[in-house]
């Protein structure tokens, strides 16, 4: 017989994905078939718009599941590592995208390929991160499935498997990204965004409130009984200051490097807008993850034995909420999963036909069969991503790992187009490529540092490997020609001292 609670959470569920799809089916009713209205939604999203999906598409499952079991093995240090490394992010939005969207506005560049190739000269360079970014971000669409699929069986007790709870995700993520493209993406966002926030928010208060009466009784028990968790390197001593250090630098770097966060640089109405997008999306994103923290350390106070610590938070829920209650909150655990899922799935399918099959086809391919080509690769990563999913291999779980360290080897490079007049081919080149396999080999294994070295994580010494060398081989070298350095950081000039845009949000310059 189906439990009150399995009957709750399906019914919640259910009714949360009918209005997502069709939300995205009215994005895609508005949208136009081509190319810059499918992959960046014609450039003219909003600041609550935008704001909503960078902030909702920068979650994942780790927001419900991995942030409540790293609290619950770790502490909560990553409660200050997450701010350290949002800021990160939400600096590079300000400064480093606000210059990207000025190029994709004047030049059409969507992908992080387009710019690169175009400033650096090399379609050898812009292949080769077009592969890396992604190889490193495919795997990750595999893990919010993983992630779902657990949210589905917990929540309906094994009701609906595992199995089909992620093949019901996907089937929801593809129908809307492949009608509507980023628009369909950004309006579903936006509603995940202000749920899964509202919900994560309410909880954490009801939860104080029911087991504690209240924070302050929660915070006295949990520091007395529990003093480890609350103060750094926390009760495994995995919180070494290097790790600190190198983890919050590399996560704010990477995933303001993942193709599907470049894509919401140029997606923007106006520079203004991502500046705004910058400040209020990093406040959103640092407050979401305060109640996380309570529901976390909840689990180490109620449940100092749980086989699975990726169950902590829904364990707290369903504990101490009522179950419709808690069957909603797990409902925005699905948004916090598909909210990263749909934009992953959508940014891959950009980056292989703007990539690959665009330079492929050739010039006389028209916008809406390069369109529909995009649509086309959707459901097929869907369902490659899914094989992956349910085999559960711990492989894609590491491999996942090195995502935002992979995606952060592109920054030297684009630090390099936008600013630096010595930047050149063949640093570049070297440099990602150093970057890249450094990263690799110390994440798998391949490659082992003395026991002296600092214990930074495996991308931070990528990513100083990456620098050094695109430095020292761009300084022993001629770097990119004039008429490259005048395309981009002529143009950024002399758009920046015009006051970056006119009253009508459009690129300065932008005709001439």
């Amino acid at each position: 017989m189906v439990s009150t609670q399995a009957m709750i959470a399906l019914a919640t569920i259910g009714v949360y994905l009918i209005i997502i799809l069709a939300i995205g089916y009215r994005g895609w009713q508005v949208g136009k078939l081509n190319v810059d209205d499918w992959m960046a939604a014609d450039r003219g999203l909003g600041i609550a718009v935008l704001l909503f999906t960078f902030a909702a598409s920068y979650h994942s499952a780790f927001a419900f599941l991995g942030i409540g079991g790293f609290i619950y093995a770790n502490g909560i240090g990553i409660f200050s590592i997450s701010t350290f490394y949002l800021s990160i992010s939400g600096i590079i939005l300000w400064v480093v995208g606000s210059r990207v969207w000025l190029l994709g506005k004047k030049y059409g560049y969507i992908t992080p390929s387009d710019l690169l190739g175009d400033f650096y000269e090399s379609p050898l360079l812009a292949k080769l991160v077009s592969l890396a970014l992604i190889v490193f971000t495919f795997p990750y669409i595999a893990t919010q499935m993983i992630g779902s699929g657990i949210i589905f069986e917990t929540a309906t007790q094994g009701v609906l498997s595992f199995e089909v709870g992620a093949a019901l995700f996907l089937l929801v993520g593809v129908l809307y990204v492949w009608l509507g493209g980023l628009r369909a993406v950004a309006w579903t966002d936006a509603v995940q965004g202000v749920f899964m926030f509202g919900a994560m928010w309410i909880a954490g208060w009801f939860f104080v409130f029911t087991a504690y009466r209240g924070p302050q009784a929660f915070w006295t028990e949990i520091v007395r009984e529990f003093s480890a968790y609350v103060t750094l390197p926390g009760p495994t001593g995995a919180i070494t200051p290097a790790f600190y250090v190198s983890f919050a630098v590399m996560t704010g770097i990477g995933v303001a490097m993942t193709p599907h966060i470049f894509l919401r640089f140029v997606s923007a109405r106006s520079p203004r807008v991502l500046k705004w997008v910058a400040a209020f999306g990093t406040a959103y994103l640092i407050l979401f993850y305060l109640p996380t923290a309570f529901l976390g350390l909840g689990a180490v106070a109620a449940f100092p034995d749980l086989a699975r610590p990726d169950a902590a938070i829904p364990s707290v829920l369903y504990q101490f909420t009522p179950t419709w209650f808690a069957s909603i909150v797990v409902a925005g655990a699905v948004a916090a999963a598909m909210s990263t899922a749909d934009s992953q799935l959508h940014a891959v399918s950009a980056l292989i036909t703007r990539d690959w099959y665009q330079p492929f086809a050739g010039a006389d391919v028209d916008e809406q069969t390069v369109t529909r080509f995009a649509q086309m690769i959707v459901p097929v990563l869907g369902l490659i991503s899914y094989v992956i999913a349910i085999q559960q291999l711990e492989f894609i779980i590491l491999l996942t790992a090195v995502t935002f360290y992979g995606a952060a080897q592109i920054f030297p490079l684009l630090i390099g187009a936008l600013y630096w007049n010595e930047a050149s081919r063949e640093g570049a080149l070297s440099g990602f490529v150093v970057g890249v396999l450094v990263t690799s080999a110390l994440e798998f294994g391949i490659l082992t540092l003395p026991s002296g070295f600092p214990g930074f994580v495996s991308g931070f010494y990528g990513l100083i490997s990456n620098s050094v060398v695109f430095i020292v081989v761009s300084l022993a070298v001629e770097g990119v020609s004039a008429e490259a350095r005048k395309r981009t950081q002529g143009y950024i000039n002399y758009a920046v001292t015009r006051g970056w845009e006119t009253d009508d949000g459009t690129a300065v310059g932008n005709d001439d």
